[in-house]
């Protein structure tokens, strides 16, 4: 086993592909949702059951103290334009859109291209690493995503075929169903505490919880939560909530949904589409590589991180014995490269 700490991020290598990555696993900054609570964990276990490299990220995503290696660059402008503004933390609107499509941002011209060689050398590495390459993401166990455990994510098909996925999630499903029903009880309670604690940082951020009132993402978090039960429950199911929107009557609508008998599954770009960071990934789509994306719930990850790796590595497995991929060609790499 070959180890190497660069600036930024470690890697591990122990054979010729899959590349397993976890691009958010840096310190936490400020808030502990700042990193990706245990997709480095999963994303290690994986590795240990498959070999191939690693490439853990070892600095915080927070714009003002890191780099989100998960974004794109964003022009040298913007970025020392915008770095004020994070300073003085006031247009969450404006903050929130500059998150959610740049990876940093920069005082003056020396910080932003040391933070340019870290986001460069972090996707390179990457790419000269193998030909599979595998993200591992942690997403919330918040209403919004459930009963997803894990969202397989292909890019919409341009790193992994959709219908080969498709079949190999059904079967996973078909493989793994037992055991995902019995992590149902403590998923849902994970759920309902993950909803309180949202709900509490509201009421002390803006001192009471009115939707009204809440910043922007905030504000589409609650959103995303309700279209979520309305999907699961049908368009009339909290009539409540709509003429009352009270914690009171949220955490009601929420027990209300819990209370169904709906089995966790392995889904496949039910929530999430992969669309941050393209400008690099797309790289990886024009030289065949196998790229997909795992977004973990985070109960999950945590409270079963070896099921949650051996169920993706199973998904690789399969994906890597499929006809397609054999027929493409995967490219390998030399040991010695690494070296």
């Amino acid at each position: 086993m070959y180890r190497r700490f660069e600036k930024g991020f470690s890697v591990y290598r122990n054979a010729d592909n899959p590349v397993w990555v976890a691009p958010h696993s840096g310190s936490s900054f400020e808030t502990p949702t700042s990193r990706d609570w245990n997709s480095d964990t999963v994303a290690s276990l994986c590795w240990l059951k498959a070999k191939g490299s690693l490439v853990i990220s070892t600095v915080t995503r927070k714009r003002i103290w890191g780099v989100d290696y998960n974004r794109d660059v964003p022009p040298m402008a913007l970025a020392m334009k915008m770095y004020p503004e994070f300073v003085a933390d006031k247009n969450r609107e404006k903050l929130k859109q500059f998150r959610s499509k740049y990876a940093f941002l920069a005082r003056n011209k020396s910080d932003y291209a040391e933070r340019l060689r870290l986001y460069t050398d972090f996707w390179s590495t990457v790419g000269n690493l193998g030909s599979i390459i595998i993200m591992t993401h942690r997403k919330f166990a918040r209403m919004k995503n459930y009963p997803s455990l894990i969202d397989i994510v292909t890019f919409e098909g341009k790193g992994v075929d959709t219908e080969i996925i498709k079949k190999i999630i059904a079967e996973i499903n078909n493989k793994y169903g037992k055991l995902l029903v019995k992590t149902g009880k403590y998923y849902r309670a994970f759920v309902l505490s993950e909803t309180k604690r949202i709900a509490e940082r509201i009421k002390r951020v803006y001192g009471e919880f009115d939707l009204k009132k809440t910043d922007i993402e905030y504000h589409l978090w609650l959103k995303e939560d309700i279209a979520n039960i309305k999907r699961l429950m049908g368009e009339d199911c909290c009539p409540e909530l709509e003429k009352d929107f009270t914690l009171r009557n949220f955490i009601g609508a929420i027990k209300d949904v819990l209370k169904v008998p709906i089995a966790p599954r392995i889904t496949l770009e039910n929530f999430f589409k992969g669309k941050k960071a393209m400008s690099v990934k797309s790289k990886f789509f024009e030289q065949h590589f196998l790229v997909m994306e795992a977004e973990i719930n985070s109960f999950f990850g945590y409270w079963y991180p070896d099921l949650a790796a051996e169920i993706i590595v199973d998904i690789v497995t399969m994906l890597r014995g499929a006809k397609l991929y054999k027929k493409l060609g995967i490219r390998q790499t030399n040991m010695a490269d690494f070296l």
